[in-house]
């Protein structure tokens, strides 16, 4: 006896899990539905199989091949246009020279085929329709039969109206091949409306045999979900790949899990899939292959296919989420949520009930997702964030990743012309980079790799060397994020026209490559860092008259990477030093401070960039009243110079500034926007703690004075800062009416709404990559800054 598997559905009530795979290969218990059928087959002794394929049929082919692997012989037999149910079979005919089992491939079923064929050789039937009874029969076709079990009249899909018995027909058929001979090769034919009507009508042997065994169509999500709780709850009599670790949870090979899961079920996990510390798995839930769920995360009812990576605190309820979904921290999935596959969810974002997303759809931060997004690329934010294109380290910034990244930007921007490649020193960052260097080439652009370094060093050597621009890749692996940073020829950040150019080139996969025979070039260059210090040493130098109180005791707390080019700096400058190799937090300088009676303590974040002080008394010294140590040592350094400050920085830098001769001009936040406005400075201390550090250890040299004493000559002033949440979607209005506010009020909008107010201003601008409005006011007194931030944050709260 030989078989048909009809494996052509589309599935399109399952949408959108089935919009990359055919509705047979959809998993149950991460296995093809399709391949419980050939199992069902099997054990019932039928090997010879046919499967006839009309949507997306190399997907099954790819899985199942000739059959071999699975204990079976299979042979396709592909629809170039719509048959039928009846004439995709009929399309199968030269195979089908002896009697044969007619079955679904997206359906799960134990029916017991062997009694059901008995049943049909006893009757002489020329065709045996496999029924069985449900609840709801008003989405199936129903079947009467008489004592006899011969088939008396049916119905498809009727009205209740028309529900004249409870047993339907399941789709499975057992036919002798002279049923083949009744329809036209070639031909659209049905057979619930065409075949077995005319049978009937004429009188021919059609049985219906009532099996007891489980069958469940999978056609729409609910059923779908339903069937693998039944499989759970061992309702159906299937093969469960893996091993019973508790009553009821099922978990494959390679599966690891933090002894600090909590277990409810049933359930089942996927091989190689990882629960990290305090994940909970509730009731129902199923977790294919290779899926990595992180710390805290929550997961009930919920359903996950292959290759996804739930971040931390993640909450699932009655969710459904095909493959290499990406869902970051603390997201929510509400009931019957789903979520197609390479989708992107946004940190804090929420799915609402029934809410579905088509495949590779990108949620935004902190969105609430109240009806399904079915059009358009994805609903994300721009590529690029405030300081470069950020994401996690293999998960969003992947190697593949990189590379499309690199040809967009290469091809778009920096065609024929010359870039730097740099990295941090994490494995990782290398790979990148080696992967971006080789990308560039690809679309043509030439690249100079400066190895290993710190963005202000990597910037620096894009000058030096005249390059058109450089990359360089930041891991930070406090925080598990890796940034590509982009630079202009200055080494500036690339502008935000750049920046679209690059993007829309990235998503619209709108680049050339170069022929290969004319790739970009490749080189390296190892001296970057050395020309680096000794051009900071020249800027920081002691003038000819100027003061020297002799050498200074500093302890520094900083990675390797970083120190490696701080201590010879340093070192020419006649500091004596105390290296803090284990030591990296900000809060633990204090005490070593002290104790070593140090006249400055220094903390430098990994990327060399960001900069924290304590001052010989232990005071930590960080935020705006470090700016005001760094812009004066700026001053001091360069009199007369044009210098941008950030429209948040404290008003009295610039009478500082104008004491000194200096010309300041207020500019928006960013550091490419700051920089540009200060086009005489070499370097920039904001941007660049090793030069600012310099400067500071410079200005004490010069003026003999400590950064306390310093500290102790600025005039009192208070800044608070206070972020106030804003939805993605409400920004606009309410800096409409914002604006509408300050039509009779003294304002700037150099960046943001900036209003004045006797004895201060306040800030309100909108966060370009969180969906908040940071508030800062600036007052003489605190009470005045903190009434004035009170004041704004309820205005922005009354306008959402």
């Amino acid at each position: 006896m030989k078989a048909v598997i009809m494996a052509g559905g589309k599935g399109t009530r399952l949408r959108p899990l089935t919009c990359h795979i055919p509705k047979p290969m959809v998993p149950l218990l991460s296995k093809p539905c399709m391949e419980y059928i050939i199992e069902l087959l099997r054990d019932h002794g039928i090997t010879d199989i046919a499967v006839t394929v009309q949507y997306l049929p190399d997907v099954i082919r790819d899985y199942f091949g000739d059959g071999r692997e699975f204990g079976v012989n299979l042979h396709y037999f592909e629809e170039t246009a719509p048959l039928g149910t009846a004439g995709s079979v009929k399309n199968a005919e030269p195979f089908l020279d002896e009697r044969f089992i007619v079955i679904s491939g997206d359906a799960l079923t134990d029916f017991d085929l062997t009694q059901a064929t008995r049943f049909h050789e006893q009757n002489g039937a020329l065709s045996t329709l496999v029924l069985t009874k449900v609840s709801h029969p008003l989405e199936y076709g129903v079947v009467m039969t008489g004592p006899d079990g011969k088939v008396i009249r049916f119905l498809e899909k009727p009205s209740w109206g028309e529900v004249f018995s409870d047993t339907v027909n399941t789709g499975i058929y057992i036919l002798e091949p002279e049923v083949l001979g009744r329809m036209e090769p070639g031909v659209e034919c049905d057979f619930s409306n065409q075949l077995f009507p005319e049978l009937l009508k004429d009188g021919l042997p059609m049985y219906g045999y009532v099996s007891s065994g489980y069958w469940s169509d999978i056609g729409s999500l609910e059923q779908y979900r339903q069937t693998q709780f039944d499989m759970l709850d061992r309702k159906v009599n299937v093969r469960i790949r893996g091993r019973e670790i508790r009553p009821g949870i099922y978990v494959g090979d390679n599966v690891a899990h933090a002894p600090s899961v909590r277990w409810h079920g049933p359930a089942f996990i996927g091989d190689g899939s990882v629960l990290g510390d305090g994940v909970e798995v509730g009731e129902y839930c199923i977790v294919g292959k290779n899926n990595q769920l992180r710390k805290g995360s929550s997961i009930h009812r919920t359903i996950l296919w292959d290759h996804n990576h739930i971040a931390e605190h993640n909450e699932l309820r009655g969710a459904t989420l095909a493959s290499q979904i990406t869902s970051k921290e603390h997201a929510e999935y509400a009931d019957g949520s789903v979520v197609g596959s390479h989708c992107v969810v946004g940190r804090k974002s929420s799915i609402r009930p029934g809410v579905k997303v088509w495949p590779k759809k990108r949620i935004r931060e902190n969105s609430r997702l109240t009806s399904s997004l079915i059009w358009g690329e994805h609903s994300a934010k721009s590529l690029f964030k405030s300081d470069g294109v950020t994401g996690a380290p293999n998960v969003d910034i992947t190697p593949e990743f990189a590379a499309r990244f690199a040809a967009a930007y290469g091809a778009t921007l920096a065609p024929g012309k010359a870039l730097t490649v740099s990295s941090s020193h994490q494995e990782f960052a290398k790979t990148l980079r080696r992967t971006v260097a080789a990308s560039l080439q690809s679309a043509g652009t030439h690249v100079i790799d400066l190895g290993e370094t710190l963005p202000p060093v990597a910037r620096f050597g894009v000058r030096q060397l005249s390059a058109a621009g450089g990359i360089h890749i930041q891991l930070d692996a406090n925080a598990g994020l890796c940034t590509i940073e982009c630079y202009d020829g200055a080494g500036l950040p690339i502008s935000k026209a750049a920046e679209r150019k690059a993007e829309n080139s990235f998503w619209q996969e709108d680049y050339g490559r170069a022929p290969w025979d004319r790739l970009g070039t490749y080189h390296t260059d190892d001296s970057i860092a050395e020309l680096y210090l000794k051009s900071v040493l020249a800027e920081t130098a002691l003038e000819e008259g100027d003061a020297s109180a002799g050498r200074y005791r500093l302890v520094i707390a900083a990675a390797p990477p970083v120190f490696s080019l701080l201590g010879p700096l340093l070192e020419h400058m006649g500091c004596e030093l105390l290296y803090l190799s284990g030591i990296l937090h900000k809060s633990a300088l204090s005490d070593y401070v002290a104790a070593h009676r140090a006249d400055l303590g220094l903390w430098i974040d990994a990327s060399g960039r960001h900069l924290a002080l304590v001052t010989p008394e232990g005071e930590p010294l960080e935020g705006d009243r470090l700016r005001i140590v760094q812009y004066l040592a700026l001053f001091h350094r360069y009199p007369g110079a044009a210098i941008g400050l950030p429209v948040s920085a404290p008003q009295l830098l610039e009478s500082f500034a104008e004491g000194l001769g200096c010309r300041t001009s207020r500019t928006k936040e960013t550091a490419r926007a700051v920089m540009e406005a200060s086009p005489e400075l070499p370097f920039h201390p904001a941007y660049d703690a090793l030069f600012a550090t310099a400067l500071i250890v410079q200005n004490m040299r010069r003026s003999g004075l400590t950064v306390s004493e310093l500290l102790n000559m600025i005039p009192s002033f208070h800044l608070q800062r206070e972020h106030v949440d804003c939805p993605w979607d409400a920004k606009g209005q309410v800096m409409r009416q914002l604006m509408e506010q300050a039509k009779d009020a003294e304002v700037d909008l150099v960046d943001g709404i900036k209003f004045y107010h006797d004895g201060g201003w306040v800030l309100l601008l909108p966060d370009s990559d969180e969906p908040v409005f940071q508030v800062i006011a600036h007052a003489d007194r605190p009470e005045i800054a903190e009434v004035l931030v009170r004041r704004y944050r309820e205005q922005i709260l009354s306008h959402l």
